[in-house]
């Protein structure tokens, strides 16, 4: 009866409704070749003995195409651990999101946050450099991962200068890979300097779910959604009217899927179907900044 469903989402169908709606909102980890080849690239960069140049990584990708959710999905794999005997906490791999523009305290703060330190928000830049320091040793962290990246690019030639030599410092002393995430204007950022584009290769995510692709992206996702009946996704009409209507993008094809799901669980159809999606009430991403709904 539930064949279209992967085994793991068998027991939720037994869940209220209102349970299965919560379900489909906080979504799933979706198996796709461009997270299974991060995630396979990131475990070689952890399992990396200490070298005098660690292997670093740059994952770029548009908006809505993944980073931040592979970036999370590695800090489930690794979480911290807390030996309680000697109250010392293990932590190999640390993300914390880029600062809003190229301020290496504003950064260096944010690092600490993520370790649940103590700090002076107003502690000069090289103290908490020397902290970060301690703690990365205490903690034997192996990786930091920053996402968001590109904010990189928000601040004068020199702001990003610091901020660039400041992130190859923290790689170069405290012997930790580094895995940076950001849209496409991240890779021009880095590229400005040669030591950087040699440091941090690029990992391009798929840019443009369609054809193939999309099919295979929708096979998977169907699995996830807990419907009584099987809704066929991937078939060819579905996959380029749904496609279309996302414009292509990962996170916005995830998102109408979802909101068909939802109404699909709320109509008791238990099923999407082509004319519910053309019904729904969804905007495409290339018209959502002139959209004005009907009163």
């Amino acid at each position: 009866m539930l064949q279209h469903l992967a085994p793991s989402v068998h027991h939720v169908m037994d869940l209220p409704r209102e349970e299965r709606i919560r379900q489909i909102q906080q979504g799933s980890w979706l198996p796709l070749d461009d997270t299974k080849k991060a995630l396979e690239q990131m475990e070689n960069m952890l399992s990396q003995p200490k070298v005098l140049r660690m292997p670093n990584l740059l994952l770029v990708g548009p908006s809505f195409s993944g980073k931040t959710t592979i970036l999370n999905k590695f800090m489930d794999l690794h979480p911290p651990d807390m030996d309680p005997e000697n109250s010392v906490t293990t932590c190999p791999v640390l993300l914390v999101e880029s600062p809003p523009k190229p301020d290496i305290s504003d950064f260096y703060s944010r690092i600490l946050d993520a370790t649940f330190s103590p700090f002076r928000h107003t502690a000069p830049a090289h103290q908490k450099y020397l902290q970060i320091k301690r703690l990365f040793k205490d903690m034997s962290v192996r990786m930091l991962m920053i996402d968001e990246i590109h904010h990189l690019i928000a601040g004068g030639a020199n702001r990003q200068r610091e901020f660039r030599n400041a992130i190859k410092s923290l790689g170069n002393e405290m012997g930790v890979s580094i895995v940076v995430a950001g849209i496409e204007e991240a890779y021009n950022a880095l590229n400005l300097d040669p030591q950087m584009a040699s440091r941090f290769p690029p990992l391009a995510l798929t840019s443009r779910w369609q054809g193939s692709d999309a099919r295979r992206l929708l096979k998977s996702l169907e699995m996830q959604l807990p419907l009584a009946k099987q809704s066929d996704l991937s078939s060819s009409k579905m996959s380029q009217t749904i496609s279309s209507m996302a414009e292509g993008s990962l996170g916005n094809i995830c998102d109408l899927c979802k909101s068909a799901a939802i109404d699909a669980i709320q109509c008791g159809t238990e099923q999407i179907t082509l004319d519910q999606i053309m019904r729904l009430d969804w905007v495409p991403p290339s018209a959502r900044r002139k959209y004005r709904p009907i009163l």
